[in-house]
């Protein structure tokens, strides 16, 4: 009797188990922009291009965010913190964050340029994580506007 019901409970684990896997999303080459319909080879190849440059500087920014985010949160643990420091941490990840906001709103403006206007009505209508991409707009910073993984677990919201 106990084995059947250690089996039993093992079968539902495993059951749940693989449910949760199948429900996440792949972060496949060809999300956001890439998902227009007919786009040609052109525009694909323009557009990918855009996103490679947008990916690398994301990646920079993203690096620079959280080194700051660290110097913050160490000053902040400190027994008597320098708010001045911190203060000027926050000023310096306001501006950084404002220089990224203004990049992403480049970017997008260039991508609408390639594209006809059907495809650009799509596109606006899709902005923002509306294209199989719950994350947000993820070339924009990699990890987009929205909440990476990372950001999930340590219940951080930007």
């Amino acid at each position: 009797m106990k084995t059947k019901k250690l089996i039993f409970i093992a079968a539902l684990f495993i059951v749940f188990m693989s449910v949760d896997s199948f429900g996440q999303r792949g972060k496949g080459a060809n999300q956001g922009e890439c998902m227009l319909p007919d786009l040609t080879e052109e525009q694909q190849t323009k557009v990918s291009a855009l996103r490679t440059e947008r990916i690398a500087a994301s990646t920079q920014h993203r690096a620079e965010m959280d080194e700051l985010r660290a110097q913050k949160r160490t000053l902040t643990l400190a027994e008597a913190p320098d708010m001045n420091k911190v203060n000027s941490i926050i000023d310096q990840m306001a501006a950084k964050r404002a220089v990224q906001m203004k990049s992403q709103a480049e970017h997008r403006q260039e991508v609408r340029k390639l594209l006809t206007p059907d495809q650009r009505v799509i596109f606006d209508s899709n902005a923002r994580g509306r294209m199989g991409q719950r994350e947000g707009y993820r070339s924009s910073e990699g990890r987009g506007q929205g909440r990476s993984n990372d950001d999930m677990r340590r219940g951080r919201r930007r």
